[in-house]
């Protein structure tokens, strides 16, 4: 067992995701039979405080923000000039709704991200904020509910409901909200009762199809292994994901630094060792993982790894098929139950938004983007590749990046004020594939030839009619005039 001297003193707040960490750190440290003791501790001092602080929960504890009123009102005012813009035409319905979620959800989430630093700044032992943000009762999507705003909500379908709901429930809701937010409380309800059937039978046919794989042998003498690389052509993989992907597996080759061997083939990989592959910037680790074990029907100790109940190899025998069953159903209930906890209030993403440090003129080369419209029907360009966008003021030059599939929402050589959005950046989403497609039928003003300036391919959808796709935006010409028969 490790000496006393070697534990951290750690004098912050403990949350529910700080004691993960803590007992992990002290399982693999000092294994787990001091671990139980320490929690066991560790739950009568829980227990004891608890007791002493008699929490109680008050109408006057539920803080609302104070800026929620300026933040509605914009966000009103956002959505009329979107109303003005549908009605003469700049954009079409699809555009329109989208922008609209997109302005109310923004808002909600920056209420939400106020939700905190309000509660920290004019009452930190409030009981809502240690009960939501300790990870007791509740969670931050109730308690914005409770002190912020509803936001969005979902109707039966699942679909989105345009109209927001503005008040929050220490405020009280008007009719008209009252009668939205039900819509999503009762399909929480009826989806707890009917679709945990559903997640049940997901466990059973999963458990039915992985019961036979069996830990039987040792070693299945493999030679085959996946690689793993912090760093790829692609992206960049994190810290954290790296060291997950790590832990507990089984090396496949030996790993070297220079001339020399810091592990060995059949070596399970721990956080030390992990650890000093990061440190000496190791490019590739071959590990043996159940997809490159040679047995068929079962599966060897070595190419599975670590077993999560104890930290060491998996036992002879160990029913890991099972195991890997119930591990993907379990979750499908706790899916199920989620609606029914938050009552059908809409959750999505928000774009990234780069702003202008300061005032200036934009330049970049027009060459490397491409014009297009946002999902808004707003004029943008489009970046294929890492564009270099350079903010020119009258002192200083600031260059900023702009990752590729992002949008550039300003002209080239265009004047910017500062904290003006620039770009928007949706990287690891699927920026151009969307459920809505319309489609805007432009019309010609006169008769003549037609004429374009890139190659055109026909429509595959469209087999009996002639109808041609532009892969990239260009001009079209009419040569005008009339066919005389002479």
């Amino acid at each position: 067992m490790a000496e006393r001297a070697n534990l951290v003193f750690h004098n912050k707040v403990i949350d529910g995701t700080a004691i993960k960490r803590l007992i992990s750190r002290l399982i693999d440290h000092f294994g787990m039979a001091y671990t139980s003791h320490i929690l066991d501790q560790v739950k009568t001092l829980g227990f004891q405080q608890a007791t002493a602080t008699s929490i109680s929960l008050g109408i006057d504890d539920l803080l609302t923000i104070p800026s929620k009123g300026w933040l509605v009102q914009d966000a009103e005012q956002q959505s009329l000039i979107l109303e003005k813009h549908h009605h003469y035409g700049n954009v079409h319905a699809v555009e329109k709704l989208r922008q609209s979620i997109e302005i109310w959800y923004a808002t909600s989430e920056y209420l939400r991200q106020e939700m905190n630093p309000n509660f920290r700044m004019t009452d930190p032992f409030n009981p809502v904020h240690m009960m939501s943000f300790s990870g007791a009762r509740g969670n931050a999507s109730q308690v914005h509910q409770l002190v912020g705003m509803r936001g969005l909500m979902s109707d039966p379908q699942g679909q989105m409901i345009d109209l927001p709901i503005q008040s929050n429930l220490r405020e009280g809701l008007s009719l008209t909200e009252y009668i939205i937010s039900c819509y999503g409380a009762r399909k929480g309800v009826v989806d707890t009762a009917v679709r945990t059937s559903d997640a049940g039978y997901l466990t059973r046919r999963l458990v039915e199809v992985v019961q036979h794989i069996v830990v039987r042998r040792t070693d299945c003498g493999t030679i085959r292994g996946i690689s793993v690389s912090p760093r790829n052509k692609s992206r960049m993989m994190s810290e954290r994901i790296f060291i997950q992907t790590l832990i507990g597996r089984v090396l496949a080759d030996d790993i070297y630094i220079g001339s020399r061997c810091v592990a060995f083939r059949n070596q399970d990989l721990g956080i030390g060792l992990v650890n000093r592959f990061i440190t000496f910037g190791t490019q590739s680790i071959s590990i043996r993982t159940p997809f490159t074990c040679r047995s068929t029907s079962w599966i060897c100790r070595l190419c599975y790894g670590r077993s999560p109940t104890h930290g060491d190899l998996v036992e002879l025998g160990e029913a890991v098929g099972i195991i890997a069953g119930q591990s993907i159903g379990e979750p499908g209930t706790q899916l199920t139950l989620r609606t029914f906890h938050t009552g059908g209030v809409f959750t999505g993403g928000t774009a990234e938004h780069v702003r202008a440090p300061y005032n200036g003129k934009i330049k970049f080369n027009e060459d490397l983007v491409h014009p297009t419209r946002t999902r808004h029907g707003h004029p943008a360009f489009l970046c294929y590749i890492d564009l270099s966008v350079i903010i020119e003021s009258e002192d200083i030059i600031h260059s900023v990046t702009i990752p590729p599939k992002s949008f550039l929402l300003v002209q080239n050589d265009q004047y910017v004020e500062s904290e003006q959005v620039i770009a928007e950046i949706r990287e690891g989403t699927s920026t151009f594939h969307f459920k809505e497609r319309v489609r805007k039928y432009i019309y010609s003003d006169s008769e003549g030839e037609m004429h374009w300036s890139t190659d055109v391919s026909h429509a595959p959808e469209f087999t009996y009619s002639n109808v041609h796709l532009l892969p990239k935006t260009s001009h079209l010409w009419i040569l005008s005039g009339r066919f005389l028969w002479i």
